[in-house]
């Protein structure tokens, strides 16, 4: 009988394990077939920066990945969103303006949302400028979620476009986001159209 319950708790780990697979390969298709379509703003997400105020490596390749679409003429407006650290006091979305600027994009066409604390937060500012289109710029794990919010924000014509660069850790990242993307679609409520 314990042999028995043995082989079902496996057969059930091994179906739980096969599902979350299949889950994060869904996650993963979604972010590396993302492909870029012109719209007005692209939306740079923040990450980590570093004590002295430099773009961490993820940082700057979503930096470059941005930058590139704006010399390419993809899009007319650069939206950097980022948190102020919490450890360092560092402003990521200040960080990646003063970035930008020195890489030649001028002031007038970077918006500058220093409250974007999460995905969610940035989709509901990216839906308050109202952009006639909006291209996402992440890592490929985070394309899927970021897309959805800002859809799910009001904001129409998303399309993604990340760094060809890839690491190692971005699987971890992975799998954090195959957790994070049920729990926004359970979770998330957009913003009311009727302004009530």
């Amino acid at each position: 009988m314990k042999r028995l319950s043995g082989k079902v708790a496996l057969a059930v780990l091994c179906g739980i394990c096969l599902v979350l697979v299949g889950w994060c390969s869904v996650v993963a298709w979604g972010g590396v077939r993302a492909s870029v379509h012109p719209a007005e703003m692209a939306v740079i997400f923040g990450t980590a920066v570093t004590d002295q105020g430099v773009p961490k490596p993820a940082l700057r390749d979503r930096l470059e990945t941005g930058l590139e679409l704006w010399k390419s003429r993809h899009v007319q407006t650069l939206m950097v969103s980022g948190a102020v650290e919490t450890e360092n006091h560092q402003d990521e979305a200040e960080i990646m303006a003063h970035w930008l600027e020195a890489h030649g994009v001028p002031a007038s066409d970077i918006i500058v949302d220093s409250r974007g604390n999460n995905t969610w937060l940035t989709a509901l500012h990216v839906a308050e400028e109202s952009p006639n289109g909006a291209i996402v710029v992440s890592q490929w794990f985070h394309i899927m979620r970021a897309e959805w919010a800002l859809r799910h924000a009001g904001v129409t014509a998303v399309s993604g476009a990340y760094p060809a660069k890839f690491r190692l850790p971005e699987l971890w990242y992975l799998f954090r986001e195959a957790v994070a993307l049920p729990v926004y679609v359970l979770t998330k409520t957009p913003p009311s159209r009727d302004g009530a």
